[in-house]
């Protein structure tokens, strides 16, 4: 087997995990709610009784309360007004799901991904960014672009932080800057693919929510992962990485 489609089957079986960690099984849930239950009843069970000192004192004080005269107080409540539900985030994804888009797709440490061409904010090309202290390790800086600064995320420690390595780290070649929507969001970007049109059917959508809403995919053909841009762009705009959570064990030293 060449070394091309080694690379291509672990691309692949990457891209797969990605997808099934975002599905939870509904047998999970099913087999956890017993043992939860479980531990529950284990956990009343073992509770010590409380001193009999405490249990005669709540036994007085519960007399003495009955026998005050309480003055009570009825609150009526119109059952027939349902309570307000939370509201629902919009679908940003939905249009995709329905009919077929353009997409641009691009590569960053052998990692190819697309961005629908509604949601591409532009390309630039690369410069080297100039870094701010106090910021997350996959924020690389802020790069200029005539009279703005747009701020550059550190794409191949972003998405697939569990394989960055300090050698990973070391071959990356980003000549591209992959804008976000409106935004001031940038993906750094090693090679432009091509852009091409994806029909639905050939994306894997994701059914749930799950610990990576910037995934709204994979394109399993072209073993691709299709970006949300709306949900990616508030993840970085709150400072969150790819696990929602700060990664204190990073392998590499910030840049």
């Amino acid at each position: 087997m060449s070394q091309n489609s080694s690379s291509d089957r672990a691309m692949r079986e990457y891209l797969t995990a990605l997808l099934e960690e975002e599905q939870p099984s509904g047998l999970d849930s099913l087999t956890r709610a017993p043992v939860e239950q479980l531990l529950e009843r284990g956990a009343a069970e073992e509770a010590p009784a409380p001193p009999e000192e405490l249990v005669t004192e709540k036994a007085q004080a519960a007399v003495a309360v009955e026998s005050e005269v309480v003055e009570e107080t009825t609150i009526e409540i119109d059952e027939s007004i349902p309570p307000t539900p939370p509201p629902e985030l919009p679908d940003t994804m939905a249009e995709y799901r329905e009919e077929s888009f353009q997409a641009l797709f691009f590569n960053v440490a052998g990692l190819n991904l697309a961005v629908p061409l509604k949601s591409l904010g532009g390309i630039h090309q690369w410069q080297d960014p100039k870094p701010l202290f106090g910021k997350p390790k996959w924020y690389m800086g802020m790069m200029p672009h005539r009279e703005e600064q747009l701020n550059v995320v550190d794409s191949a420690r972003w998405v697939m932080p569990e394989k960055y390595t300090q050698a990973l780290a070391e071959s990356l070649n980003y000549q591209y800057l992959v804008m976000l929507g409106e935004s001031s969001w940038g993906m750094a970007c090693e090679t432009l693919v091509t852009t091409d049109k994806l029909e639905p059917d050939e994306v894997q959508w994701r059914t749930s929510a799950g610990k990576r809403p910037w995934l709204a995919g994979i394109v399993r053909e072209k073993m691709c992962a299709l970006i949300n841009v709306e949900a990616l762009i508030q993840l970085l705009e709150q400072g969150l990485d790819n696990s929602e959570k700060d990664r204190s064990d990073d392998p590499v030293s910030g840049r």
